[in-house]
């Protein structure tokens, strides 16, 4: 009966009903607020008991006064690692280096910072580590005191609360509401997934009720009243006064102070003074920094001090939590506070702060600078946020650092260390303006290396802001041509302005500064610029300076350079080959390192380079991956590409519905680059292909070129060769389109080098040249062999010229494609083969040759279905087939849905049955391995 949790039936309720849900898949957030004394703890005591009951794990974690960054979510994630160290599960793997960052033995390492918004990537992995950990029970997460919570432990609360709700996952959070919640928390409860519970004060019987529970025993009618009028509802003071009640052995009312206050006043004076003294020391520090530097602010040993933990515990004031001591509650802390003087609490303050300043830019040193800062000592207290928010910007903790820096007192010696840091915070956040302006107004009264430092910032920011000509003026105000990083700064701006060759000059000027120097990392970053700006107009000097690059890097742990350099090199690589090394290698960099970011992107590339060698099949999974990848971090450009390449898959298959809706959700993007909006031009072309409609598509590659035709940074895409060779069978500018494509970038890459000679190949035929149609077409194949899906599909414009102006054989070359798109399953760009073999008077032959049993094809089976269709006899599950084939499971499962609504099979046995009383589940050869 003591502990028996009182009117708080309405929100136990929904907790079961919250528990209840998240075991069946269904997790959410509840968010308890409250204010001091109403009991948000004991609720979520009473959901992690609820929850362990249910079988989840349960871990909690609570912020603290200046804790510091995650320190709330740290201490929940250490406690899981402990109760469930995770395997090697992939899909943890991505993010252990940035878990890394909260846990460093979690990693080995902190992991390096990716340009992505930190905080959700940590959230990301924190969801992550909960599924993973939590088993198949699932998983709670409790976290306590988020009043006193960091900028990003609020983000990632916000981010879980709409995360979860599709995985067995609870997250209980509390926090008080007075003077008010921070709208984040606000905003966090409104989610369709959240579920805030208030708890009111008591009414009278209910004061009655927990006093006489915490009595243990009938108090007396005087005492119940008298616990009524004093504790005004609040839980807290109903225990604590009750507590009072039965310390005095009495069986009238005795005089008990009025208010809380003098309630701990009265019992602080039953302590000795060394006792007070040591309480009035974990006041003024806190309890989270260890007895030993309480213990020596109060000048006890440790005898005295285990002696003065026991009386204060004894006294109601201190709780013993396992091996450690806290404030029975924050508020009996704020009265121990409320009862010292101000010099005394400031004599305090400042021996503790030179006891917990490490030097580093951990949770003590967060303590010592506030508590400086309250000692009204601000230049010390300023010189230890600087060192935080330098630490933070480190880990990504954006947010933090500008809380930090906000409280430097910004005048005398730290202005100019405050206004770079400002710089390159603000420039991190994206804010270049506010950036410009905070240097603009410190610049003038920096001298010697301070102001050289803040031109540089400034130069920097200018950079992402675009502002190249601002840039190059900062770095000559800066005056330090022997700083790599000023020459850096010019390739960049030179690069943006548009001048590539100027660029790769600077930059080759920088790697030498830079090799003098012996600084590697500005080596690394200078041949980084050199490889951007050659690789337009000498794609190898482009290879040799990013194969440089990365064994730098790769020589000095460099790992963000490295996989930067790689990416460089795989875009040079791909010009001639579709399965560039660099590519492979760094996205398995990348994603072991937990750059997350750079790991969307790569999968993105990876998608456009499938698509065009393997096909729809193979690339759809590659580009779902990116998109889901790239929405989860919300980098919504990044997510408008690789949906784009999603439609491109849909658009091949002749699918136009859902090229439709994909196109529509790429192109409604925030942020998205110009190839979005070129790109809908082109899938919905392949799309006209598909159908036929050569005149449309032609209208449609154009428009899509005239997008990007003034992008020298646009990425050498594929579709420039489709555009020429529509261009040229359509008769419309062709002659305009091969100037074009052969002085872009783009018409370096093979396979648009192959698209010009298949535009060769038509315009001989039309010259009646047999002998240079012959050779451009032979030369063409080659040059597009290694990507036999795009080669199809130009190979198809070709044929239709052939077949509606007469020349040529195309007979054996459709014939020869038909069957390639048969065995992929690829059904719309066959239909497009039969029907131009029927026009040219040759219709396709159904028998001898047929890739598909005549059994299966009765019922409208295709190859790829009978394909999957032997594997599912064979007792193959979906996930060992799309195993075996290289397709997503998605993919195969809707293979087997279409197999079971074509067969009117039931189920898979029942499919099984059928296709063993069919005439034989017979398949072509398989086509290629098709590793995305």
């Amino acid at each position: 009966m003591g502990d028996r949790l009182v009117g708080r039936d309405a929100e136990m309720a929904a907790i079961d009903q919250t528990v209840g849900a998240a075991v069946e898949g269904r997790g959410s957030l509840v968010l308890v607020l409250g204010e001091a004394g109403i009991g948000k703890t004991r609720l979520l005591d009473e959901a992690a008991g609820r929850c362990a009951a249910a079988g989840m794990t349960v871990v909690r974690g609570r912020a603290v006064p200046a804790g510091g960054a995650f320190r709330a979510l740290t201490a929940a994630a250490a406690g899981l690692v402990r109760l469930a160290p995770p395997a090697d599960d992939a899909r943890l793997r991505p993010y252990r280096a940035v878990l890394g960052r909260l846990l460093p033995d979690f990693s080995g390492s902190a992991g390096p910072e990716s340009v992505a918004d930190s905080t959700i990537v940590i959230a990301e992995g924190i969801l992550r580590l909960l599924l993973v950990s939590g088993g198949p029970g699932g998983c709670a997460l409790l976290l306590d005191d988020l009043h006193w919570a960091d900028p990003e432990t609020l983000a990632v609360v916000e981010y879980l609360s709409e995360a979860v709700a599709d995985e067995k996952v609870v997250v209980c959070a509390a926090a008080r509401d007075h003077p008010r919640t921070s709208d984040r928390l606000e905003r966090t409860g409104r989610a369709p997934a959240a579920r805030v519970l208030r708890p009111a004060r008591l009414d009278d019987a209910q004061i009655a009720q927990l006093a006489g529970d915490r009595a243990e025993g009938a108090l007396p009618a005087e005492a119940v009243r008298f616990v009524t009028a004093r504790s005004d509802g609040l839980p807290l003071l109903v225990e604590e006064l009750t507590a009072g009640w039965r310390r005095s052995g009495q069986e009238a009312a005795t005089p008990v102070p009025a208010t809380f206050r003098a309630l701990v006043k009265e019992r602080l004076g039953g302590l000795t003074a060394e006792h007070r003294r040591l309480l009035e020391a974990a006041a003024v520090v806190g309890t989270d920094w260890g007895w030993n530097v309480i213990a020596a602010l109060a000048g006890l040993d440790e005898t005295a001090t285990l002696t003065g933990i026991h009386e204060a515990a004894e006294a109601d004031l201190l709780r013993v939590d396992g091996s450690a001591m806290h404030w029975r509650h924050a508020l009996t802390r704020d009265a121990v506070l409320a009862s010292m003087l101000p010099p005394r609490r400031t004599a305090i303050a400042v021996r503790a702060a030179t006891l917990l300043d490490t030097g580093g830019a951990g949770d003590s040193d967060a303590r010592a600078a506030d508590l400086l800062a309250e000692a009204g000592e601000h230049q010390a207290a300023g010189e230890i946020l600087l060192r935080l928010a330098r630490h933070d910007m480190a880990r990504g903790a954006l947010g933090s650092a500008e809380r930090h820096l906000a409280r430097v007192d910004a005048v005398g010696p730290l202005r100019n260390a405050w206004a770079v840091e400002r710089i390159r915070l603000l420039t991190m956040l994206g804010r270049v303006p506010e950036a410009v302006r905070t240097g603009t107004e410190a610049i003038d009264g920096a001298v010697g290396d301070d102001h050289a430092e803040l031109c540089l910032q400034l130069a920097r920011s200018c950079i992402v802001g675009a502002q190249w000509s601002a840039a190059v003026e900062y770095v000559d105000r800066a005056g330090r041509p022997d700083d790599p990083r000023s020459g850096i700064l010019r390739a960049d701006a030179a690069y943006g302005a548009g001048d590539p060759q100027l660029a790769a000059a600077l930059a080759e000027r920088a790697a030498t500064v830079a090799e003098r120097t012996g600084d590697d990392e500005a080596l690394t970053s200078t041949l980084l610029v050199a490889g951007r700006c050659l690789r337009q107009t000498d794609p190898p000097a482009a290879e040799a300076a990013f194969g440089r690059a990365v064994q730098i890097a790769a020589e000095h742990g460099l790992v963000p350079l490295r996989v930067a350099c790689l990416i460089g090199l795989a875009t040079v690589e791909s010009l001639d080959r579709p399965d560039p090394p660099a590519l492979a290698t760094a996205r398995e960099l990348a994603g072991s390192a937990g750059l997350l970011v750079e790991l969307a992107g790569l999968e993105a590339l990876a998608a456009d380079l499938v698509l065009v060698a393997h096909g729809p099949d193979a690339a759809e999974p590659v580009a779902m991956r990116s998109a889901e990848l790239a929405g989860r971090l919300h980098l919504t450009g990044l997510r408008a590409l690789a949906e784009l390449l999603v439609a491109a898959a849909h658009a091949s298959r002749g699918d136009e519905k859902t090229t439709h809706r994909w196109l529509e959700a790429a192109c409604a993007r925030a942020n998205r680059p110009v190839e979005v909006d070129a790109g809908a031009r082109f899938v919905r072309a392949i799309g006209r292909v598909v159908a036929g409609d050569l005149a449309a598509a032609t209208r449609l590659t154009g428009d899509g070129v005239g997008l990007i035709a003034g992008h020298g940074s646009a990425a050498p895409t594929h579709w420039w060769g489709l555009w020429l060779v529509l261009c040229t069978v359509t008769r419309r500018g062709e002659d305009e389109a091969r100037r074009i494509v052969d002085e872009v970038y783009a018409g370096r890459r093979a396979l648009n080098r192959g698209a010009l000679a298949y535009a060769d190949a038509i315009l001989a035929a039309r010259a009646e040249d047999a002998a240079r149609y012959a050779d451009a077409l032979a030369r063409a194949d080659a040059l597009t062999a290694n990507c036999p899906h795009w080669q199809r599909i130009l190979r198809l414009l070709l044929w239709e010229a052939a077949v509606t102006e007469g020349w040529g054989d195309p007979v054996a070359g459709l014939r020869s494609d038909l069957a390639w798109h048969e065995r992929l399953g690829d059904e719309a760009l066959a239909r497009r083969c039969r029907d131009l073999l029927r026009a040219a008077g040759s219709p396709p032959r159904r028998t001898g040759t047929a890739p598909v049993a005549p059994g299966l094809r009765a019922v409208g089976v295709t190859a790829r279905e009978a394909e999957i269709l032997t594997l599912v006899v064979e007792g193959l599950t979906n996930a060992q087939i799309a195993e075996r084939l290289f397709l997503s499971a998605r993919t195969v499962e809707t293979h087997v849905s279409r197999l079971l609504a074509k067969t009117g099979a039931a189920d898979r046995g029942a499919l099984r049955t059928w296709a063993g009383r069919a005439e034989s589940v017979g398949t072509t050869d398989p086509a290629p391995p098709l590793r995305p």
